[in-house]
């Protein structure tokens, strides 16, 4: 009987080469696969903060008002729906009634100030965030103050229309303080489009479209007008 024959150096290598090969290949793919989930997780995610973004933009529109009431020679409107073009980010802001209790004894209520707005990112020159500034105290500057949160990062277009029954027509600014503008009554309906960058760099636009179920001025028996 013969002894079995031993392998050649040749065959060695080309066995070392094949599974070199093999463990590449094997390695790519998982590497491939493990960026391409992180990949479509971070648009799911990037997907869920913009869904959030409109809902809440949402809620602040249903519960934005103004007040009919005004002290006696009394020269500011403390309470104004105000929607403003801009570049990339337009800018809506509004009294609502959003305003959630955080501090037990806290003298606020559920009024607030609110501005949806464009913010230039410190870190990353050129990209715009969409930005949410709200305020429970309201003043005679219902455009400033209180505190700035981001809700969405790198935003290519933020584009808000304001329905004007009385015309029949989308306005694309909206101005409650200005009597040449639309004084005393919120538009009926608010279109918003807010577009993102997928992971190929292609565009991304989720839309929603907003009843206002209060746009006249509230006016409560007794009170100052």
């Amino acid at each position: 009987m013969r002894g079995a024959r031993g392998m050649t150096l040749i065959e060695v290598m080309l066995a070392l080469s094949m599974a070199t090969g093999i463990i590449t290949f094997v390695y790519v793919s998982a590497r491939d696969v493990t960026r391409t989930k992180a990949r479509i997780e971070g648009d799911a995610e990037r997907l869920r903060e913009a869904q959030m973004a409109l809902d809440r933009l949402s809620r602040d529109l249903r519960s934005a008002y103004i007040s009919g009431h005004k002290k006696p020679l009394q020269p500011v409107v403390d309470t104004v729906f105000v929607g403003e073009q801009d570049d990339p980010v337009d800018r809506v802001s509004m009294t609502t009634f959003t305003h959630v209790h955080r501090r037990y004894g806290a003298k606020d209520t559920d009024q607030a100030e609110v501005t949806w707005f464009g913010l230039e990112d410190p870190d990353h020159p050129g990209r715009v965030n969409l930005a949410r500034r709200e305020s429970p105290l309201l003043d005679e500057k219902p455009l400033e103050g209180g505190a700035v949160q981001v809700l969405v990062e790198d935003v290519v277009d933020f584009d808000v229309q304001y329905y004007e029954a009385e015309r029949d027509e989308w306005e694309k600014e909206w101005d409650t303080s200005q009597a040449t503008a639309q004084p005393n009554r919120l538009p009926l309906q608010v279109r918003i489009v807010l577009t993102l960058l997928d992971r190929f760099g292609g565009e991304l636009t989720l839309a929603t479209q907003v009843s206002l179920p209060m746009t006249q001025p509230i006016l409560l028996p007794g009170g100052f007008q």
